[in-house]
């Protein structure tokens, strides 16, 4: 069984590498779930501006991305075995692009899995979290079982997504970006999300709005900490059981 995890701080400052610290340590009381792999995704530094664009449509044409043009892309970690193994692999990554882990963050949100192969082998590629695509305009970290998602991988291939992984929990933020990018209004938009079947707990991250994250369950329950110390100020994490 699959375990995701969830840290926000909103006008609660946080440092980098505690951000990082709260996530791993999340995944570590997640590891008796059993687990054969595990990732992570934060925020990265913008150093320039992003241009992002949605690619060829089915008429051949390029058209202008609606994603925050000052939004940096999240980085994404994954890697297969221990959780231990995972934060040597971060820290690695981390010291290699020279990121400021002192960097301090008023809103912030992180996004953890553990996961236990159901569709495809245990792989950094087939880990979580899974992307929209190479932007990772759409996160999303899952627990759970989606029944028709070759019936929706089989609909976005054609209208040209390419899938990486052998997951049925990449249909997600790809589903998420094909909606985002068609739906004409707010209704739509939650018409065709709904369209995903099975039971599930997804936690969804997206440049669309870094400040949030999507919490859907279908059928399955999720538990939710938040600081009661500090009520208007929210450092909250989410976790499921």
């Amino acid at each position: 069984m699959c375990g995701i995890f969830a840290y926000l701080n909103y006008n609660v400052a946080r440092e980098r590498r505690y951000i990082l610290e709260v996530l791993f340590n999340g995944l570590r009381r997640l590891e008796y779930r059993g687990y054969d792999s595990s990732g992570i995704a934060i925020d990265a530094d913008l150093r320039s501006p992003v241009a992002i664009d949605k690619g060829e449509g089915n008429d051949g044409r390029k058209e202008a991305s609606r994603l925050p043009y000052n939004s940096a892309p999240p980085l994404v970690f994954r890697q297969e075995g221990k959780i231990e193994s995972l934060v040597r692999s971060v820290y690695s990554e981390v010291d290699a692009m020279d990121l400021n882990l002192e960097k301090s963050f008023s809103v912030h949100a992180g996004i953890a899995h553990t996961r236990w192969a159901t569709h495809g082998v245990p792989s950094p590629r087939n880990s979580h979290p899974q992307s929209s695509g190479a932007c990772n305009e759409f996160l999303v970290v899952h627990n759970g079982i989606i029944t028709n998602y070759e019936v929706l991988k089989e609909t976005l291939i054609r209208h040209g997504f390419t899938f990486e992984s052998e997951t049925d929990t990449e249909v997600i933020p790809k589903l998420a970006k094909f909606v985002f990018d068609k739906a004409r209004d707010e209704e739509e938009k939650v018409a065709e999300v709904l369209k995903l079947d099975g039971e599930m707990r997804d936690l969804a991250k997206s440049l669309i709005d870094t400040q949030s994250l999507l919490l859907l369950a279908y059928h399955l329950t999720v538990l939710r900490g938040y600081d009661v110390d500090q009520p208007r100020n929210l450092a909250k994490s989410v976790t499921t059981e």
